[in-house]
């Protein structure tokens, strides 16, 4: 009997998808206790056609409609009574469907989100970055209290009847947003506790720099829009060391280009290096000085990205659709 319904949301996924069904044809659970659907978001090439070969489920969109219509409309069809969502860009762990299944067990565990392995599934400088920085932001969040303030859309969990209970993922938010935080808000008031599971895992193909800054600069901005309802910081990248680094970088970064603001560069750059500390010395210990420094220059900069994000959230109208 299907107990967990994987649900893998792909628009223009023709290049990965086939990865991240390889490692669910592989997993170490039995394959009867758990389905794949693939909700292919009206995409221009192959996605459909790689689903397909591995003989999945395979559901159409006839116009693109967005990660959260997506994530919907399999949860709508799924046969489990829980839903993994899992994107197309995740390799899976092996062991990822059984330690849902194993988590699940408990029926006081109502949703779950977990975290991307430390290794990158693109072998890039910035890929294997990016992968130290997620792991890193988790270890000291989640992985640390065994709870989360949110669901990681691209790696979580949930019980399906509590999921349409709340009316599933906000569909106004324009492509990949922060659905996932708003989401986790209405689970939450409904007394629905979030936990962090290290065994929902799986190895993440990362875009470049500029993707995931641009990525960053819009996130932020609606982030920031939900943090007063949100009462704070969150798990993971979202976390208060992060937040303190990323406005002081944004306050060395100003130094330099605005030479009246240059008293303030040393000392906010200070900062900025006190915050960021744990997360680069980790960095320097697993992968040496070299990369560290690579690391740090990209980190300071992100970070920057990030500080500008939340300062101009009030202007413009973010990432959600109008009306």
């Amino acid at each position: 009997m299907v107990q967990v319904s994987v649900v893998v949301p792909a628009y223009k996924a023709q290049g990965h998808l086939g990865a991240c069904l390889t490692g669910f044809a592989g997993q170490t659970a039995q394959r009867g206790r758990y389905e794949v659907l693939v909700v292919d978001d009206c995409s221009p090439d192959g996605t459909a056609a790689v689903a397909e070969r591995f003989g999945v489920r395979v559901l159409r969109h006839a116009v693109n409609q967005g990660a959260a219509a997506a994530r919907n409309t399999g949860a709508d069809a799924a046969l489990g009574g829980v839903v993994l969502f899992v994107d197309s860009d995740v390799v899976p762990a092996p062991g990822l469907v059984q330690a849902t299944l194993d988590l699940f067990e408990d029926p006081s565990v109502r949703a779950a989100t977990g975290r991307y392995e430390p290794v990158p599934a693109n072998d890039t400088r910035f890929a294997r970055y990016k992968a130290l920085w997620t792991w890193h932001s988790w270890e000291t969040t989640g992985a640390a209290t065994g709870e989360s303030g949110h669901l990681q859309g691209a790696l979580a969990a949930v019980r399906r009847d509590d999921l349409l209970a709340v009316g599933g993922f906000d569909t106004s938010y324009e492509g990949g947003s922060v659905e996932d935080y708003e989401l986790s808000d209405r689970l939450k008031a409904r007394g629905i506790a979030i936990r962090f599971d290290d065994g929902i895992a799986g190895r993440h193909h990362f875009p470049g720099m500029g993707t995931v800054a641009r990525n960053y600069w819009d996130r932020t901005r609606m982030w920031v829009r939900l943090a007063p309802q949100r009462r704070g910081f969150s798990s993971g990248q979202a976390n208060r060391r992060a937040g303190i680094a990323a406005m002081a970088a944004l306050g060395g970064a100003a130094g330099v280009v605005f030479p009246p603001l240059l008293p303030l560069a040393l000392p906010a750059q200070a900062v900025w290096l006190g915050a960021s500390a744990p997360f680069l010395g980790f960095v320097a210990r697993r992968e040496g000085l070299g990369f560290a420094v690579y690391a740090a220059g990209v980190h300071f900069a992100l970070s920057a990205v990030v500080g500008a994000a939340a300062v101009s959230a009030p202007i413009g109208r973010g990432s959600r659709a109008a009306g």
